[in-house]
């Protein structure tokens, strides 16, 4: 599988239409992971009974969410539709009927991902932290006059269901929608809406391969990434842009704190001057990340270009390395689940193991010269000395040799 990306260009009553299917996804989340957490802690009076639906409590009780069938499903479709919609217009007289497109195929979408994150702790979706999304088919048969489904028309427009034809930005290579169960997802990142989706892709086996072992990946914070061939990747807190936008970022930060700090008496109540601010914060840290994808993608796609037999790279426990408080911040900005993610997936395009080193491995510590333990060795000392063999190398790049040829390790 492979993810593509179009840029969508919106009419300004297109993108009303997409803020607000995307309220209601959000709203719909909120709804199936209350009733989670209520039905876990046994407590599951009272839900929604301020909507008047005094049925719905009982109907639910002692039953999971992850265990709901297509009935009770669209029974919750229809509240959170009913919360978000104004019966009066005319506009929106199809979205309320259940057997439409948009609660069959939209909103139940919502419940697949709960059934594959029931294995960790569900979050509420935030308006802030979240980026506003929402999902919808693509076409999966040959009749293109179904409105539920997404496909291209030969005027060359989008026909995206709910909102109507949509011009797209240029892409690279023709791009096929006709991908079984294929679902797209609309997302905005802060100045324009994408159309994401994956499309089947043949694994691609280069001839003459470089490598004829594996290499090893050491991740860091100063160093990105040192891998065992001896290339390394830069953090992107050393590119020329990124160092101007941090400053931008911090200037413009303190300018809101001043404005908060004169408007105290009226908090939550934004002026004008302190929404145009914030927005332009939002597109700094719009542009770092795209830097910091961008740069990801080319150190991930170099390296798998030379076809080694193997990839190892660190497990680490990102989420106890981040209770560092020093160095927090740095180690979130680094993304090393990110670097994880796609080199999981380029590496199955091309038919390449990739081994997953135990976190507890000393990769470090260990001299990959003779394999002596050197249990003292401080955070500081970035030139590794071992004392059994007097052998002197780059403690980072020591690291990548160890965990290249380490079998400690599991496949991913």
């Amino acid at each position: 599988m492979r993810s593509q990306k179009i840029r969508l260009k919106l009419t300004k009553e297109q993108e009303r239409l997409a803020w607000w299917y995307s309220k209601v996804s959000r709203n719909f989340w909120n709804l199936l992971v209350d009733i989670d957490k209520r039905n876990n802690k046994g407590e599951f009076d009272e839900i929604l009974s301020k909507q008047g639906n005094k049925t719905y409590h009982s109907k639910f009780y002692d039953r999971e969410i992850y265990h709901l069938n297509q009935s009770d499903y669209l029974t919750l479709a229809k509240i959170v539709v009913a919360k978000n919609y104004d019966e009066e217009q005319e506009q929106w007289s199809w979205y309320y009927q259940p057997n439409q497109s948009f609660i069959y195929n939209f909103l139940s979408r919502e419940l697949v991902k709960i059934k594959k994150q029931n294995k960790g702790k569900l979050n509420f979706r935030s308006i802030d932290k979240v980026q506003p999304n929402f999902n919808v088919r693509c076409d999966v048969s040959a009749n293109k006059k179904r409105p539920s489904r997404i496909y291209l028309k030969e005027n060359g427009k989008l026909q995206i269901p709910t909102i109507g034809d949509v011009h797209f930005g240029a892409v690279r290579e023709e791009f096929d929608l006709s991908c079984k169960k294929q679902v797209a997802n609309i997302s905005f990142d802060g100045k324009y809406w994408y159309l994401s989706y994956t499309e089947d892709v043949e694994p691609q086996v280069n001839e003459l391969p470089e490598y004829t072992d594996g290499v090893g990946i050491d991740l860091g914070i100063k160093t990105l990434a040192t891998v065992s061939d001896g290339t390394t990747a830069p953090n992107i807190k050393t590119f020329r842009r990124v160092r101007i936008l941090n400053k931008r970022l911090k200037r413009l930060q303190r300018k809101v704190s001043r404005k908060h700090l004169i408007n105290k008496c009226n908090k939550h109540n934004k002026t004008r001057n302190i929404i145009k601010l914030e927005r332009q914060i939002k597109l700094i840290h719009r542009s770092l990340r795209n830097i910091r994808i961008n740069h990801i993608r080319k150190f991930v796609s170099d390296l798998v270009k030379k076809q080694p037999q193997y990839i190892a790279i660190e497990d680490l426990n990102v989420k106890g390395m981040m209770k560092n408080k020093y160095l927090a911040k740095d180690i979130s900005n680094c993304s090393f689940y990110t670097i994880r993610e796609h080199l999981i997936r380029k590496a199955i395009e091309r038919c390449i193991a990739v081994r997953l080193v135990d976190r507890f491995y000393p990769s470090s510590k260990t001299c990959s010269n003779c394999g002596h333990y050197n249990k003292d060795l401080k955070l500081s000392q970035r030139v590794y000395h071992c004392s059994y063999c007097q052998e002197k190398i780059d403690r980072d790049f020591n690291a990548s040799l160890n965990i290249a040829k380490t079998d400690r390790y599991v496949l991913a």
